[in-house]
């Protein structure tokens, strides 16, 4: 596949802990075709999740750069990342982040109202997403009335609402019990089909990571492939 959406190059990221300089990410090269499957697999501080925020824009490299629909990341200020996030990228993580104060159906519509798009079309286009992840029924129910599965489905929902490019996952099944994590992995590769958008889910389960198209460990501050 050509269509490479997310790319980054000789990536490093070095934190400052008192005098000593800490090298979580190694000159990495990486890049994710267009509705491919990645999964990311480590142990605890393998610099999983600080890659994930570095290809989302969340966090900078310290050397290298990162590329999003052929975009530098590094050319551009906050409010142009921002902006080219929400059109193409949507992020889901191990807790769901939902607002309380609002029901599913306002939770997956903000993506959109940032966006700019109507009221109305936010709420079609919510409800819409909704129904697709299982939650017709359960749209208009505030978080706290939800189930953890549940919770989780609405939060993909929303990653999923601006039909993003590619979809960013840190640990999304790892609050869940095991039958839950099955369910959502399965609602999120089915979506990815469904969609077209490429999927790079960081995970610590073997069995999960095994599904995807390409598996990646990381270890040392360097991806390898399994």
């Amino acid at each position: 596949m050509n269509d490479i959406v997310l790319k980054c190059e000789q990536v490093r990221k070095v934190y400052a802990d008192g005098a000593l300089n800490v090298e979580v990410l190694r000159s990495l090269d990486f890049e994710v075709a267009a509705a491919q499957s990645v999964s990311i697999i480590g142990s605890s501080g393998s610099g999983k999740s600080t890659l994930l925020h570095i290809l989302g824009g969340l966090d900078k490299p310290s050397e290298g750069r990162v590329l999003l629909m052929g975009r530098d990341l590094g050319s551009l200020n906050q409010k142009q990342i921002g902006l080219l996030r929400n059109q193409y990228l949507g992020f889901v993580y191990q807790f769901h982040h939902l607002l309380p104060e609002f029901s599913a159906l306002e939770n997956v519509m903000m993506p959109l109202l940032i966006g700019k798009n109507s009221k109305a079309e936010a709420e079609a286009r919510a409800a819409e997403m909704l129904d697709k992840v299982g939650l017709k029924q359960r749209m208009l129910h505030r978080p706290s009335e939800l189930s953890g599965g549940e919770r989780q489905r609405a939060a993909i929902a929303r990653a999923l609402v601006t039909r993003p490019r590619c979809l960013l996952a840190d640990e999304p099944t790892g609050n869940l019990d095991r039958k839950n994590a099955q369910n959502i992995l399965d609602m999120m590769l089915d979506l990815k089909t469904e969609l077209a958008t490429s999927l790079v889910v960081v995970t610590h389960d073997d069995e999960l990571a095994g599904r995807f198209d390409r598996v990646l460990t990381m270890q040392d501050g360097a991806l390898r492939s399994r």
